[in-house]
């Protein structure tokens, strides 16, 4: 590796003598360490033994036991171990669990002997927990995988001295290192997946105003809970009830400290009465010297902890080993379990970060973010930091001027930043920025990794706070409403998604569906199995949705009503147990995956449209389905030649048989900015999943003229913030991976999806006109909606339908819609998603649909069905003339009126669904002359035999 540099997100660092490093004095730091030997013998690396370690000091086992607490306490395994109620990570005995993470961390480490544990490698570990704890800024790269694989990249020698250094090196070395290593990587490296993932489980990431007020006050909560220290709760619901009480000032999110605090306050005292070493010596499983040992133990102790050290020390001159029996001891001891929060349970939740204060300046800059919705982590942290960014007034991007650069905060509020921080060298950095605003080439360079530092002072508290885990509620439904909006306008230059989660069902929703082209439903995921079910709930998905299906106003017919395609999101993030299964298994889950899928599209829908097209002759063929497709969100999808081969063929599969089931065969796919380019979404990947889509095209001779007969494949691109930055940087990369004809086939098909934050109407446009140009339409998270069709009517009330007195409502985080303004403005002026959209995307710009066509299109199967009826009730007229002498009799005595009246409705009505229904706009699509002509040759020839007839019939 030479040390020349590259993109880094990582500022330069001060070296011992207080001056910035070059890559050159890094260079030289590293190279000059000498590989110390491993000891493997001698006194220094006396083997110890899971048997064994308990002769250990207490206070050694507890110091293992608080490292590794330092090292992974951002991992949730860790995290979910650590709380069980055993306390099997805090409870002062290197047991098995113990063991397992300290041989990740040897793992991880590539520390001889795997598996073992010395002196050597216990002091390694204390001294690695000290430098994290010092160094806090340094922890994400210390103890993350990609630094593993970087160094691995080196020749053995090489890779001795980086682990050496990442293991024990001085604070000049790992800073050296820890240089080199982003200079070489930073840009090519992904985020990891969300460390928060779970099967069936879905998170949603918003900061309601509850929440700010909440951040604001966390510094009391320690405060407000003191004055339940020391008190006994016999049962959970006491306790419960206490914490509320002391925390009454809070309202309802006094209900998340609960988890936390009965994690601190649950106490289960340990006693080995008679009655238990009776049931140790009927099972025969614990040896009788062992039982012997310990049947003193008739005192009540206060911890599991306690409990073992006492069985230690009574077993202490027992030959036999003793650690496979503690837990049979454990298991016949009589418990009881209590509540109470002492001081130590009081201070360990005081020093968690996760129950720290943001400061009311940091809370200024991300006031915007308030009621915005993020589906992952990774947005929702990217969001944040773009926020900071513009609270300091670094490096500006986007459009001069705009409401961005209105976010920097103040003078004064920087002083609190710098009081805030009490970190001086970072303050001075970005005070520099804050006061010369444009950046150098060196600052572009510095930011990202001030930023980070910045906001990982106070990231637990707010990703603790924002992270929402909504439940379902199978009776809160989809009520949707288009307020006389009409169906999706007719030129639209490219799709338009908006995606609802399952969370924001209930309240009546007004939607602009004339500018949604599809709407996504993100709710449902799949086990192990491949059985679709709803994320969050458990419940099977398709049996859900069938029951939907059969509801008078499901929102699947309201969508199809106005021509918005219903697509369902098939939503995964944990793949984790994906690498046990063979080829032939992740085959068969994904079959199981599209069989589900198949069911759920070709569900009939049971609204009074279906009831009537399945009792007429080939009405089934246009009975409306439960959807038009599904959008395939594999998130952290692995990236082996095995797993990308299985995806291809499930999507391969799965159009086949949704054609074959006569169901919606759209299948889109969803992925993150930083997955494109890799793995199933690598971009030959994607150039030949729309390929194979060419070679497999539709035989529905009717699918070949409605509005979606193309049929490839959207990518839809979950896009971070700045958008500015990221829909540039998303083209930049398509461009490098494909070229010609194929990139721009690629593009085409590619839909970036944002949040927008009702707010910076000058960059939404800017996004639009951007998308327009270069990819295949627009996304937005969630899709843009109302809940009142009067929601929006002050332009300029930026509270919308996404902060205020509501946002604690999840249909509070939808973006607010105004009623829509004639004629082509700036969206600063018309504040409408819908409107802007309608500006930008439609062709001839702005053009609206007339009223008539609203209403035909909103009604399209009663004026189908209207007309057809009149069609039969006029050839009745004729065949009754020619057949009937009273009906001629009748008609002449009434010169043909009503014949006449009857062929006037049905022009009428013809000529509605000629210019307004989109099956017959597409099919008559240049041939509106022709067909004109013919009308009006056939009336003159009607005029003209009824002008002679009379002439005839006179005397």
């Amino acid at each position: 590796m030479s040390p020349v540099a590259r993109s880094a997100n990582m500022a330069p660092p001060v070296g011992s003598d207080g001056k910035p490093m070059t890559p050159q004095d890094a260079w030289r730091i590293v190279n000059t360490v000498q590989v110390a030997p491993e000891p493997t013998s001698g006194a220094a690396a006396v083997l110890i033994s899971a048997d064994v370690v308990r002769h250990l000091a207490p206070a050694t086992r507890r110091a293992i036991q608080q490292a590794l607490l330092t090292i992974y306490s951002d991992d949730p395994a860790y995290l979910q171990a650590y709380r069980e109620s055993t306390r099997p990570l805090s409870d002062n005995l290197v047991g098995p669990i113990t063991l397992s993470w300290l041989n990740r961390f040897w793992l991880d480490f590539k520390m001889q002997p795997v598996g073992n544990l010395t002196n050597a490698s216990v002091q390694a570990l204390l001294k690695f927990a000290t430098i994290v704890r010092a160094h806090p800024q340094w922890k994400t790269d210390l103890v993350g995988a990609d630094l593993g694989r970087w160094i691995d990249g080196f020749d053995p020698r090489e890779q001795a001295r980086y682990y050496q250094i990442r293991l024990a090196g001085t604070d000049d070395e790992i800073a050296a290192m820890l240089w080199l290593y982003h200079l070489d990587t930073d840009g090519k490296r992904n985020a990891g997946p969300d460390p928060d993932r779970a099967l069936l489980t879905i998170y949603n990431y918003t900061l309601d105003a509850n929440d700010f007020r909440l951040l604001a006050s966390k510094s009391k909560v320690i405060d407000k809970l003191s004055a339940l220290q020391d008190k006994v709760y016999l049962n959970q619901p006491l306790f419960d009830a206490a914490v509320l009480d002391a925390l009454k000032d809070l309202g309802t999110q006094a209900d998340a400290y609960l988890p936390e605090a009965r994690a601190a306050a649950v106490t289960t005292t340990y006693q080995l009465a008679d009655i238990s070493v009776q049931q140790l010596r009927q099972a025969g499983r614990v040896p009788a010297p062992i039982i012997d040992a310990v049947s003193g133990l008739t005192e009540e102790y206060a911890s599991q902890a306690d409990f073992n050290e006492a069985i230690l020390d009574a077993t202490a001159d027992i030959k036999t080993p003793v650690d496979p029996y503690v837990a049979d001891i454990m298991r016949a001891a009589q418990t009881q379990t209590t509540y109470v929060l002492t001081q130590q349970a009081l201070a360990e939740l005081a020093t968690s970060r996760r129950n720290e204060a943001v400061p009311p300046v940091v809370l200024d800059m991300l006031k915007g973010l308030q009621g915005l919705q993020y589906p992952q982590l990774w947005l929702f942290d990217r969001a944040v930091m773009a926020r900071l960014r513009q609270g300091v007034g670094a490096c500006p991007t986007g459009i001069p001027g705009s409401v961005a650069d209105a976010r920097k905060i103040s003078a004064e509020q920087m002083q609190q930043l710098a009081a805030v921080l009490k970190d001086p060298a970072l303050f001075a950095q970005l005070d520099a920025l804050w006061k010369k605003g444009q950046c150098s080439n060196v600052d572009v360079l510095s930011l990202p990794q001030l930023l980070q530092t910045l906001y990982d002072r106070f990231r637990p508290s707010l990703v603790a706070t924002a992270r929402k885990r909504p439940a379902f509620d199978p009776t809160r439904q989809v009520h949707w409403d288009g307020n006389g909006c009409g169906c999706v306008l007719d030129q639209l230059q490219g799709e338009i998604y908006g995606f609802f989660p399952f969370w924001m069902a209930g309240p009546s929703q007004v939607v602009n569906f004339s500018t949604l082209t599809s709407i996504g439903y993100y709710g449902a995921t799949f086990d192990d199995t491949g059985k679709l079910q709803q994320a969050n709930d458990g419940r099977d998905f398709v049996e859900l949705a069938q029951a939907g299906a059969s509801l008078p106003g499901d929102f699947v017919s309201v969508a199809q009503r106005h021509q918005s395609n219903v697509q369902w999101v098939i939503q995964r993030n944990d793949w984790r147990t994906w690498a046990r299964l063979d080829k032939n298994r992740k085959e068969q889950v994904l079959e199981r995956v599209g069989e589900d899928i198949v069911r759920l599209l070709s569900t009939r829908l049971r609204n009074w449209t279906a009831t009537v097209s399945n009792h007429l002759p080939f009405g089934a063929r246009f009975a409306p389905t439960n959807g038009g497709g599904v959008v395939i969100f594999f998130d952290g999808y692995p990236e082996d030649p095995v797993s990308v081969q299985a995806f291809n063929q499930f999507i391969d599969q799965l159009r086949t048989k949704l054609r074959k089931a006569g169901a919606g065969d759209r299948i889109d796919i969803m992925m993150r900015h930083d997955r494109v380019g890799h793995g199933a979404y690598d971009y030959e990947n994607l150039l030949k999943l729309v390929m194979e889509n060419d070679r497999n095209p539709s035989t529905d001779m009717l699918a070949r003229v409605e509005r979606e007969r193309n049929r490839r494949p959207h990518f839809l691109v979950l896009l971070d913030e700045p958008t500015t930055d990221s829909k540039k940087a998303l083209r930049l990369s398509v461009e490098g991976g494909l070229h010609g004809e194929e990139r721009q086939m690629v593009l085409r098909q590619i839909v970036p999806v944002i949040t927008f934050d009702n707010d910076n109407w000058q960059q939404l446009q800017d996004d639009i006109i951007y998308a327009q140009d270069n990819f295949g339409g627009i996304g937005f998270w969630p899709m843009p909606m109302r809940t009142d069709a009067k929601a929006g009517d002050a332009a300029g009330d930026k509270s919308g339908g996404a902060s205020g007195a509501g946002a604690a409502d999840a249909t509070a985080a939808t973006v607010a819609e105004l009623d829509p303004t004639p004629g082509v403005q700036a969206c600063t002026m018309t504040r409408s998603i819908s409107e802007c959209l309608a500006d930008y995307y439609q062709k001839p710009a702005g053009a609206q649909a007339s009223a008539v066509c609203k209403t035909v299109c909103e009604n399209l199967y009663a004026f189908r069905l209207a007309t057809k009826i009149v069609l039969l009730l006029l050839l009745g007229c004729a065949v009754a003339y020619y057949v009937s002498c009273r009906w001629r009799e009748l008609m002449a005595r009434y010169r043909h009126a009503p014949a006449v009246v009857i062929a006037a409705v049905w022009i009428l009505l013809a000529l509605a669904l000629l210019f307004c229904d989109p099956f017959l706009r597409w099919l008559a699509r240049g041939y509106m002359i022709p067909i004109f002509l013919v009308l009006f040759i056939i009336a003159l020839i009607a005029w003209y035999q009824y002008q002679l007839k009379a002439r005839d019939e006179q005397p």
